[in-house]
Formats: structure tokens, sequence, C-alpha cells
């Protein structure tokens, strides 16, 4: 009985560090620090790589120090509207599972529309993601934003994915992404062993514990 509770218990600790490593972030750069020492900001053209991401339609504003990205993640910045509406993607592999899919909004106060517009898709996920947000930017100044968060779940069977955020605005002042992370969500069955795991764990403890007070 000793041994088979050992075994489980070895078996939940050993599953719980496998899902520690499963939640880290499977694709890079959602913090935008790349190409870091953007100086206050720069313009990239649409058909141009932004670190990990390519930048579509007419251009982006890769934020350094014109304005802060969000506190609770640090990093810059992406105005989704460079000299144009603009867009980011970025295409990266993710093992079959349930993920969880964040980020942060924000809108340039420097001028209208106040109230911004972005899309978000992700697919071949399922079922496939697409959904618009807004934020209103009269709550900012010029050089110091504050930011929303927003998630969603999603499942894939494993394989590419490709997360898109695009401006839903014309002109040069749009919203603004920051501190975008993808985690793993453990499955209740992995939740089930998991915790049997530690139970596990904690008798075997208490036994030795007993143990030793009875031959002391």
């Amino acid at each position: 009985m000793k041994s088979y509770l050992k075994q489980v218990a070895i078996a939940g600790a050993l599953l719980a560090a496998t899902c520690v490593q499963a939640s880290a972030a499977p694709f890079t750069d959602g913090l935008f620090n790349s190409p870091p020492g953007s100086g206050s900001f720069q313009t990239v053209a649409g058909g141009s790589s932004l670190g990990a991401w390519s930048v579509t339609g007419d251009s982006v504003d890769f934020i350094g120090s014109y304005w802060n990205g969000p506190a609770a993640t640090g990093g810059n910045s992406v105005d989704l509207n460079g000299n144009g509406q603009g867009g980011i993607a970025q295409t990266f592999d993710l093992g079959p599972g349930t993920y969880l899919l964040g980020f942060y909004l924000s809108g340039n106060p420097d001028g209208l529309p106040a109230e911004k517009s972005i899309g978000v898709t992700l697919s071949p996920a399922t079922p496939a993601i697409s959904n618009s947000y807004t934020y209103l930017a009269t709550i900012n100044s010029n050089h110091s934003l504050n930011y929303e968060y927003h998630s969603f779940l999603f499942t894939t069977t494993g394989g590419l994915e490709t997360l898109s955020f695009f401006s839903n605005d014309q002109g040069a002042y749009g919203g603004v992404v920051g501190g975008v992370t993808i985690s793993a969500v453990p499955e209740p069955s992995t939740w089930a062993m998991m915790l049997l795991g530690f139970a596990g764990i904690g008798f075997v403890t208490y036994r030795r514990r007993a143990s030793a007070m009875l031959t002391s």
C-alpha cells in the first residue's frame, strides 16, 4: 500500500511539473520588447517584420518611451495605426489542449476617433476566434495610457495557429495593444491527478512522521 501511494505521489509531482512547463508562452515577444531601443516610437510599414510579428495593412507604430506599456506585464506596446490603418500577426506552434489568450488594450489619445476599435482573430482554433473590442481613449493623456485586460479561452488539436490584431479605424491614431500572453489550461482530469498526487505526498509524509513518533 505504501509503495503504491509513493508511486501515485511521484506521478502527481511529475504531472504538476509538466503542467508548469506547458503553461509557458508558446509564442515569442508578446511584450513587444524586440527590437529593443526603439526610442520614442517607430513607424513600421506593412509587409515588414516587428520582432516575431508581421505587420499587415498600411503600417503600425512600435511604441518605446512615447508612452507607458501595461503596468501588469511591462514591455512596450503597438499602436495599430501607424500612418494609416494596420495590424500585426504571428504564426506559432501549439500542442493540443485548451489555452487562455490575454492582452491589454488602450488607445492613442492624440487624435480621433475618440473610441478606438480593434479586431482579434485566431485560427484554426476550435472554434475559430473573431472578436472586436473598443476602447474610449479620452481617459488617457498623450504620454500616460491606461489599459484594459481582455481574455478568451480556445482549444486546438495542435499545430500552427495564427493570431492577428488589427485596427478597425482609419487615420493615424488607433487602438494600442500590449502584454499579449498565451498559457495552457490544465484539463479537469489533469487537476484531479495533480490533487491525487499531492494528497499521496501528504499521506506518505504523515505516515513517516507517525512512524517516527512511535519509534522515538
